[in-house]
Protein backbone atom coordinates (compact mmCIF):
# COMPACT_ATOMS: atom_id res chain seq x y z
CA UNK A 1 0.00 0.00 0.00
CA UNK A 2 1.20 3.30 -0.85
CA UNK A 3 2.39 6.24 1.49
CA UNK A 4 2.94 9.83 1.63
CA UNK A 5 4.76 11.25 3.91
CA UNK A 6 5.35 14.93 4.75
CA UNK A 7 9.38 16.07 4.55
CA UNK A 8 9.48 19.59 6.83
CA UNK A 9 12.03 21.85 5.93
CA UNK A 10 12.85 24.30 8.80
CA UNK A 11 15.79 26.44 9.73
CA UNK A 12 17.36 26.25 6.84
CA UNK A 13 17.43 22.25 6.62
CA UNK A 14 15.94 18.78 5.78
CA UNK A 15 15.08 15.75 7.37
CA UNK A 16 16.77 12.40 7.15
CA UNK A 17 14.00 10.27 5.63
CA UNK A 18 14.58 6.70 5.63
CA UNK A 19 11.65 4.88 3.42
CA UNK A 20 10.57 1.70 2.35
CA UNK A 21 9.84 1.57 -1.69
CA UNK A 22 6.87 2.89 -2.50
CA UNK A 23 6.76 6.06 -0.91
CA UNK A 24 5.42 9.21 -1.46
CA UNK A 25 7.18 12.43 -0.22
CA UNK A 26 5.51 16.19 -0.53
CA UNK A 27 8.14 18.70 1.10
CA UNK A 28 6.77 21.26 2.75
CA UNK A 29 8.43 24.58 3.70
CA UNK A 30 8.14 26.08 6.70
CA UNK A 31 11.15 28.92 6.65
CA UNK A 32 10.07 32.12 5.81
CA UNK A 33 12.12 32.69 2.41
CA UNK A 34 12.02 30.08 -0.04
CA UNK A 35 13.64 26.60 -1.36
CA UNK A 36 14.20 24.50 -3.55
CA UNK A 37 14.06 20.57 -3.63
CA UNK A 38 15.89 19.01 -6.74
CA UNK A 39 18.86 16.41 -6.96
CA UNK A 40 22.35 16.82 -7.30
CA UNK A 41 25.32 15.00 -8.86
CA UNK A 42 24.92 10.96 -10.29
CA UNK A 43 21.68 10.70 -8.63
CA UNK A 44 19.97 7.55 -9.50
CA UNK A 45 16.64 9.40 -10.36
CA UNK A 46 16.14 12.94 -10.67
CA UNK A 47 13.68 14.85 -9.51
CA UNK A 48 13.10 18.89 -8.96
CA UNK A 49 9.62 20.10 -7.43
CA UNK A 50 10.56 23.76 -8.14
CA UNK A 51 10.28 26.84 -5.63
CA UNK A 52 8.38 26.29 -2.57
CA UNK A 53 7.85 29.75 -0.93
CA UNK A 54 6.92 29.91 2.56
CA UNK A 55 4.26 27.55 3.81
CA UNK A 56 4.00 25.47 0.69
CA UNK A 57 4.23 21.77 -0.31
CA UNK A 58 5.59 20.36 -3.21
CA UNK A 59 3.96 17.88 -5.57
CA UNK A 60 4.56 13.96 -4.40
CA UNK A 61 7.82 12.73 -5.30
CA UNK A 62 7.63 8.98 -5.76
CA UNK A 63 10.17 6.68 -4.51
CA UNK A 64 9.33 2.72 -6.13
CA UNK A 65 13.09 0.90 -5.39
CA UNK A 66 16.00 0.70 -3.34
CA UNK A 67 18.31 3.80 -3.44
CA UNK A 68 19.68 6.62 -2.06
CA UNK A 69 18.95 9.85 -3.19
CA UNK A 70 20.89 12.64 -2.59
CA UNK A 71 19.20 16.33 -3.28
CA UNK A 72 19.74 19.71 -2.36
CA UNK A 73 17.97 23.66 -2.38
CA UNK A 74 19.48 25.42 -5.37
CA UNK A 75 19.45 28.86 -3.27
CA UNK A 76 21.11 27.57 0.19
CA UNK A 77 24.31 25.52 -0.33
CA UNK A 78 24.56 24.21 2.47
CA UNK A 79 21.28 22.85 2.60
CA UNK A 80 21.84 19.04 1.77
CA UNK A 81 19.41 16.36 2.11
CA UNK A 82 19.46 12.20 1.46
CA UNK A 83 16.41 10.20 0.65
CA UNK A 84 17.35 6.32 1.61
CA UNK A 85 14.54 3.51 0.34
CA UNK A 86 15.47 0.43 1.41
CA UNK A 87 13.39 -2.70 1.72
CA UNK A 88 12.21 -3.39 5.88
CA UNK A 89 12.16 0.66 6.07
CA UNK A 90 9.18 1.79 8.71
CA UNK A 91 6.67 4.41 7.26
CA UNK A 92 7.39 7.15 10.29
CA UNK A 93 4.07 7.55 12.69
CA UNK A 94 2.04 10.00 11.41
CA UNK A 95 3.51 10.71 8.49
CA UNK A 96 5.27 13.73 9.30
CA UNK A 97 9.48 13.80 9.04
CA UNK A 98 10.61 17.02 10.48
CA UNK A 99 14.29 18.27 10.56
CA UNK A 100 16.80 17.04 13.77
CA UNK A 101 17.54 20.43 16.02
CA UNK A 102 20.88 22.04 14.93
CA UNK A 103 23.97 20.76 17.12
CA UNK A 104 25.72 23.69 16.94
CA UNK A 105 27.73 24.41 19.94
CA UNK A 106 30.10 27.40 20.59
CA UNK A 107 29.35 27.88 24.55
CA UNK A 108 26.99 30.59 25.57
CA UNK A 109 27.08 32.29 22.32
CA UNK A 110 25.78 29.85 19.96
CA UNK A 111 23.53 26.34 20.01
CA UNK A 112 20.32 27.49 21.27
CA UNK A 113 19.24 29.68 24.11
CA UNK A 114 21.92 32.07 25.21
CA UNK A 115 21.35 36.13 26.82
CA UNK A 116 17.61 37.21 26.29
CA UNK A 117 17.01 34.66 23.87
CA UNK A 118 15.95 31.49 25.44
CA UNK A 119 15.13 29.95 22.51
CA UNK A 120 17.36 30.54 20.40
CA UNK A 121 15.32 32.05 17.98
CA UNK A 122 17.67 35.20 17.15
CA UNK A 123 20.92 32.83 16.41
CA UNK A 124 21.94 32.33 13.03
CA UNK A 125 24.97 32.67 10.59
CA UNK A 126 25.65 36.13 9.68
CA UNK A 127 28.14 38.06 7.07
CA UNK A 128 29.34 41.43 7.64
CA UNK A 129 30.85 43.16 4.63
CA UNK A 130 34.35 44.02 6.03
CA UNK A 131 37.24 47.33 5.34
CA UNK A 132 39.78 48.71 6.84
CA UNK A 133 43.46 48.45 6.22
CA UNK A 134 44.56 47.64 9.96
CA UNK A 135 43.80 43.91 11.51
CA UNK A 136 43.23 46.44 14.56
CA UNK A 137 40.61 48.54 13.30
CA UNK A 138 38.41 46.14 11.44
CA UNK A 139 34.96 47.86 9.73
CA UNK A 140 31.95 45.63 9.76
CA UNK A 141 28.80 46.45 7.94
CA UNK A 142 26.04 43.74 8.79
CA UNK A 143 24.27 41.91 5.57
CA UNK A 144 20.49 42.53 6.73
CA UNK A 145 17.69 40.30 5.47
CA UNK A 146 14.06 41.90 5.64
CA UNK A 147 12.09 38.31 4.93
CA UNK A 148 14.31 37.24 8.37
CA UNK A 149 13.59 38.99 11.66
CA UNK A 150 17.11 37.75 12.97
CA UNK A 151 18.30 39.83 10.09
CA UNK A 152 16.63 42.41 10.52
CA UNK A 153 18.71 45.01 11.96
CA UNK A 154 21.24 47.49 10.72
CA UNK A 155 24.62 46.73 12.26
CA UNK A 156 27.96 48.39 11.96
CA UNK A 157 31.10 47.28 13.90
CA UNK A 158 34.55 48.01 15.12
CA UNK A 159 36.58 45.22 15.72
CA UNK A 160 40.15 43.41 15.51
CA UNK A 161 41.56 40.09 15.03
CA UNK A 162 42.58 38.12 18.79
CA UNK A 163 45.49 36.17 17.36
CA UNK A 164 48.35 37.61 15.67
CA UNK A 165 48.83 35.16 13.00
CA UNK A 166 45.11 36.36 11.99
CA UNK A 167 46.29 39.75 11.64
CA UNK A 168 49.56 39.54 9.50
CA UNK A 169 47.31 37.52 7.25
CA UNK A 170 44.35 40.10 6.98
CA UNK A 171 47.67 42.64 6.86
CA UNK A 172 49.22 40.79 3.79
CA UNK A 173 46.06 41.05 1.44
CA UNK A 174 45.48 44.68 2.88
CA UNK A 175 49.26 45.82 1.88
CA UNK A 176 49.42 43.30 -1.00
CA UNK A 177 47.77 43.86 -4.53
CA UNK A 178 44.15 43.34 -3.19
CA UNK A 179 44.58 46.42 -1.14
CA UNK A 180 41.14 48.03 -0.17
CA UNK A 181 39.01 45.50 -2.10
CA UNK A 182 35.76 44.15 -0.91
CA UNK A 183 36.13 41.36 1.81
CA UNK A 184 33.21 39.67 4.15
CA UNK A 185 33.42 37.82 7.66
CA UNK A 186 30.83 35.47 8.37
CA UNK A 187 30.27 34.94 11.72
CA UNK A 188 28.59 31.76 13.14
CA UNK A 189 25.68 31.49 15.10
CA UNK A 190 25.19 34.72 17.33
CA UNK A 191 21.87 36.37 17.87
CA UNK A 192 21.92 40.05 16.80
CA UNK A 193 20.50 41.88 19.83
CA UNK A 194 23.52 40.55 22.14
CA UNK A 195 25.74 42.45 20.57
CA UNK A 196 23.74 45.41 21.07
CA UNK A 197 23.21 44.98 24.63
CA UNK A 198 26.49 43.83 25.37
CA UNK A 199 26.44 40.62 26.05
CA UNK A 200 28.66 39.18 22.92
CA UNK A 201 32.00 40.95 22.79
CA UNK A 202 33.70 38.46 21.20
CA UNK A 203 33.34 36.46 17.57
CA UNK A 204 34.84 33.41 18.27
CA UNK A 205 33.89 31.28 15.08
CA UNK A 206 34.18 33.55 12.32
CA UNK A 207 35.49 32.94 8.71
CA UNK A 208 36.91 35.51 5.95
CA UNK A 209 36.40 35.39 2.29
CA UNK A 210 37.92 38.16 -0.70
CA UNK A 211 36.63 38.63 -4.04
CA UNK A 212 40.20 38.97 -6.44
CA UNK A 213 38.34 38.91 -10.05
CA UNK A 214 35.04 39.19 -8.35
CA UNK A 215 35.12 35.68 -8.02
CA UNK A 216 34.59 34.28 -3.92
CA UNK A 217 37.46 33.05 -2.45
CA UNK A 218 38.35 31.98 1.14
CA UNK A 219 40.63 34.42 2.78
CA UNK A 220 44.02 32.39 3.27
CA UNK A 221 44.95 32.17 6.59
CA UNK A 222 41.65 33.54 7.32
CA UNK A 223 39.26 30.30 6.26
CA UNK A 224 38.19 29.17 9.40
CA UNK A 225 37.63 29.19 13.64
CA UNK A 226 39.11 33.38 13.52
CA UNK A 227 37.92 34.91 16.76
CA UNK A 228 37.08 38.60 16.34
CA UNK A 229 36.52 40.95 19.23
CA UNK A 230 34.10 43.50 18.79
CA UNK A 231 35.63 46.53 20.35
CA UNK A 232 32.91 49.21 19.37
CA UNK A 233 29.34 49.24 18.41
CA UNK A 234 29.23 51.96 15.86
CA UNK A 235 25.61 51.41 14.77
CA UNK A 236 22.52 49.36 15.63
CA UNK A 237 18.68 49.67 14.71
CA UNK A 238 16.01 47.23 13.97
CA UNK A 239 13.77 47.96 10.93
CA UNK A 240 10.87 50.04 11.11
CA UNK A 241 8.43 49.37 8.13
CA UNK A 242 6.27 52.25 9.12
CA UNK A 243 8.62 54.46 8.55
CA UNK A 244 9.05 57.46 6.35
CA UNK A 245 11.51 57.70 3.49
CA UNK A 246 13.49 61.02 4.23
CA UNK A 247 13.73 64.11 1.30
CA UNK A 248 16.89 62.81 0.34
CA UNK A 249 19.30 59.73 0.30
CA UNK A 250 20.48 58.97 4.12
CA UNK A 251 23.61 57.24 4.56
CA UNK A 252 25.85 56.53 7.71
CA UNK A 253 29.55 57.59 7.59
CA UNK A 254 31.76 55.80 9.96
CA UNK A 255 35.86 54.85 10.02
CA UNK A 256 38.87 56.57 11.29
CA UNK A 257 41.38 59.05 10.00
CA UNK A 258 42.58 56.91 6.90
CA UNK A 259 39.78 55.09 6.41
CA UNK A 260 36.50 56.07 5.66
CA UNK A 261 33.24 54.55 4.65
CA UNK A 262 29.24 55.37 3.96
CA UNK A 263 26.36 52.65 4.51
CA UNK A 264 22.93 53.54 3.08
CA UNK A 265 20.77 53.94 5.85
CA UNK A 266 17.55 51.64 6.00
CA UNK A 267 14.90 52.37 7.71
CA UNK A 268 12.04 49.94 5.90
CA UNK A 269 11.90 48.28 2.90
CA UNK A 270 11.53 48.36 -0.25
CA UNK A 271 15.02 49.54 0.42
CA UNK A 272 18.48 48.73 -0.70
CA UNK A 273 21.78 47.84 0.72
CA UNK A 274 25.17 50.09 -0.13
CA UNK A 275 28.57 50.07 1.17
CA UNK A 276 31.39 52.48 -0.11
CA UNK A 277 34.16 53.56 0.85
CA UNK A 278 35.46 57.55 0.36
CA UNK A 279 38.27 58.46 -1.89
CA UNK A 280 39.54 60.72 1.28
CA UNK A 281 38.03 61.64 4.29
CA UNK A 282 35.75 64.67 4.09
CA UNK A 283 36.65 67.82 5.51
CA UNK A 284 33.56 67.42 8.53
CA UNK A 285 35.29 64.39 9.33
CA UNK A 286 36.91 64.55 12.61
CA UNK A 287 38.13 62.48 15.76
CA UNK A 288 35.10 63.46 17.39
CA UNK A 289 32.76 61.80 15.31
CA UNK A 290 34.98 58.25 14.89
CA UNK A 291 33.31 56.41 17.87
CA UNK A 292 29.97 56.02 16.39
CA UNK A 293 28.42 56.51 12.79
CA UNK A 294 27.38 59.27 12.10
CA UNK A 295 23.99 60.48 9.68
CA UNK A 296 24.43 62.03 6.55
CA UNK A 297 22.00 63.01 3.71
CA UNK A 298 23.10 63.33 0.08
CA UNK A 299 19.95 65.90 -1.24
CA UNK A 300 20.33 65.45 -4.80
CA UNK A 301 19.47 61.78 -4.18
CA UNK A 302 16.09 59.97 -3.57
CA UNK A 303 13.89 56.99 -2.81
CA UNK A 304 10.49 56.91 -4.22
CA UNK A 305 8.31 54.55 -3.12
CA UNK A 306 5.87 53.44 -6.19
CA UNK A 307 2.26 51.86 -6.02
CA UNK A 308 2.33 48.19 -6.66
CA UNK A 309 -0.49 48.76 -9.19
CA UNK A 310 2.07 50.62 -11.35
CA UNK A 311 5.44 48.49 -10.69
CA UNK A 312 4.89 44.72 -10.46
CA UNK A 313 6.68 42.65 -7.46
CA UNK A 314 9.98 42.56 -8.98
CA UNK A 315 11.64 39.84 -6.55
CA UNK A 316 11.48 37.27 -3.79
CA UNK A 317 13.99 37.81 -0.88
CA UNK A 318 15.52 34.30 0.61
CA UNK A 319 18.04 34.22 3.63
CA UNK A 320 21.07 33.36 1.42
CA UNK A 321 20.82 36.64 -0.15
CA UNK A 322 19.56 35.30 -3.89
CA UNK A 323 17.89 36.45 -6.36
CA UNK A 324 15.56 34.17 -8.26
CA UNK A 325 12.95 35.78 -9.72
CA UNK A 326 14.36 38.00 -12.40
CA UNK A 327 12.56 41.32 -12.56
CA UNK A 328 9.78 41.57 -15.52
CA UNK A 329 11.18 42.61 -18.37
CA UNK A 330 11.53 46.13 -19.15
CA UNK A 331 11.19 46.84 -15.38
CA UNK A 332 14.79 47.57 -13.87
CA UNK A 333 16.77 48.61 -17.40
CA UNK A 334 19.57 48.86 -17.24
CA UNK A 335 20.49 46.37 -14.72
CA UNK A 336 20.27 48.28 -10.37
CA UNK A 337 23.54 49.52 -9.68
CA UNK A 338 24.38 51.82 -6.93
CA UNK A 339 22.77 55.21 -7.08
CA UNK A 340 25.93 56.94 -6.54
CA UNK A 341 27.80 55.43 -9.71
CA UNK A 342 27.56 58.53 -11.74
CA UNK A 343 25.92 57.28 -15.25
CA UNK A 344 27.71 59.68 -17.33
CA UNK A 345 31.23 57.86 -15.75
CA UNK A 346 32.07 61.55 -14.06
CA UNK A 347 33.52 61.31 -10.79
CA UNK A 348 30.85 60.32 -8.12
CA UNK A 349 31.16 63.44 -5.81
CA UNK A 350 28.46 64.48 -3.91
CA UNK A 351 27.69 67.85 -1.81
CA UNK A 352 26.20 66.62 1.73
CA UNK A 353 24.49 67.78 4.83
CA UNK A 354 26.86 66.83 7.05
CA UNK A 355 26.63 66.52 11.08
CA UNK A 356 24.51 69.23 12.69
CA UNK A 357 23.25 70.30 9.37
CA UNK A 358 26.80 71.66 8.34
CA UNK A 359 27.41 71.09 4.28
CA UNK A 360 30.52 68.96 3.09
CA UNK A 361 31.25 67.27 0.31
CA UNK A 362 32.08 63.39 -0.25
CA UNK A 363 33.93 61.66 -3.47
CA UNK A 364 33.44 57.73 -3.09
CA UNK A 365 36.59 56.17 -3.85
CA UNK A 366 35.38 52.31 -4.32
CA UNK A 367 32.07 51.13 -4.43
CA UNK A 368 31.93 47.98 -2.02
CA UNK A 369 28.75 46.29 -1.72
CA UNK A 370 25.51 46.81 -3.35
CA UNK A 371 22.01 44.88 -3.06
CA UNK A 372 18.92 44.95 -3.43
CA UNK A 373 18.13 41.46 -3.65
CA UNK A 374 17.33 41.73 0.09
CA UNK A 375 14.32 44.69 -0.07
CA UNK A 376 13.35 44.99 -4.10
CA UNK A 377 9.70 45.65 -4.10
CA UNK A 378 8.47 48.84 -5.65
CA UNK A 379 11.09 50.92 -5.37
CA UNK A 380 12.45 53.60 -8.09
CA UNK A 381 16.29 55.21 -7.26
CA UNK A 382 16.43 58.54 -8.98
Amino acid sequence: MHKTIIAEIRNNRFPKLTLPPGTFVVWRNLDPYPHTVETSGDSPVFFNVGPLFPGAKSSPVYFGRVASVDYVCRYHAEMQGTVVIEAGAQIPPGGVVAPAEPDHDHGDHGGHGGHGDPGGHFKHFHGFVTGGRSPDRLFMSHTPVIADDRHRYQVILQGSFVEPKHAEAYAALRNGAYGDGVMQTFHDHMALPDIASGAVTLLPNANLAFYPDGVYTDAPGLEQDVPVKIDRVLHFHTFEPDAPYPAGMAYLIYGDDQDVFIDHHITRAPSFHSVAKLKTPPAFWQPGLFATATPIEVPSKQIIDVSPQVLPRAAFVDNAFHLFWLPPSGVISPAPQDPLIRRDGSDPVYEVVGPDGTPGTIEVGRFLHFDIRLLNNRVVIT
